[in-house]
């Protein structure tokens, strides 16, 4: 595995994707895995409560589940037969702690402005009074977590990226692959195309059991990865799951 870590609104998940992409790594954000980890993992107070104990005690239950889901992170890349290629795995539940076998890791930590404007784009997108209710709370947990990892991450002499409320996204996608270093590749053809089909099942699971759990009535499209197998392709089809199934049966997601 590499990792990209860091907290919500440093762009974690668009320039892992983009990285992935122009680098034919295979991708995984851990926030793909989540109901899948549930069940897995011991049973969990409600973030609502975590929260009203205040942004430390929240932030600590955060870390002991990050905690235990590494293991099951870690499963799942294996499980992928990737050979001598990295996962590339993105989420905010990597600390530099957890880190001391990653070969090649980067955090990325947006100032409070940024992460507010983030969480509020959000729920902009989908009706979600419960994520509304506990925005604040989030908000200051958000800053105790990037607090940790500026500390652990300058304990570990591991690279961090700071992201202001006005990025410049392609400076920071440049350091990110700066801090990640040259890193092989999945090679064209069926491969490729086997993993961003894996992907993409993945997010339309992860979508519709989302969906049924905040009980969304219609989930908004998402990006999901061009199939073709070449080398290099970074072409997104915005879909719904729904969407995303009737286009199987004509083989694999081709989107140019």
């Amino acid at each position: 595995m590499v990792w990209i870590g860091g907290a919500p609104g440093a762009g974690k998940s668009t320039i892992a994707r983009g990285l992935a992409r122009r680098g034919d790594l295979p991708l995984h954000p851990i926030d793909l895995w989540t109901y899948a980890h549930l069940d897995r993992l011991p049973p969990m107070r409600p973030l609502a409560e975590d929260l009203a104990e205040g942004p430390e005690y929240a932030a600590d239950a955060f870390v002991r589940i990050a905690r235990l889901r590494l293991e099951l992170v870690a499963a799942d890349v294996r499980e992928r037969s990737l050979g001598d290629v990295p996962a590339l795995v993105e989420g905010p539940q990597l600390f530099p702690s957890m880190a001391d076998d990653v070969t090649a890791a980067v955090w990325l930590l947006p100032d409070a402005e940024q992460t507010r404007r983030a969480r509020e784009e959000r729920l902009a997108r989908a009706d979600d009074p419960a994520g509304r209710a506990r925005l604040e709370g989030l908000l200051a947990r958000d800053a105790v977590l990037a607090d940790q990892v500026r500390r652990e991450a300058a304990e570990r002499g591991r690279a961090v990226v700071e992201v202001t409320a006005t990025p410049d996204w392609s400076a920071i996608s440049a350091a990110v692959e700066a801090a990640l270093g040259p890193l092989p590749r999945l090679p064209a053809g069926e491969e490729l195309s086997r993993q961003r089909r894996y992907e993409n099942l993945a997010a339309c699971t992860q979508g519709r059991l989302w969906q049924a759990d905040i009980g969304l009535a219609e989930l908004p499209p998402y990006p999901f990865a061009c199939e073709c197998g070449t080398s290099g392709c970074a072409a997104d089809w915005p879909a719904t799951p729904d969407e995303f199934d009737a286009r199987q049966d004509q083989g694999w997601l081709k989107t140019h």
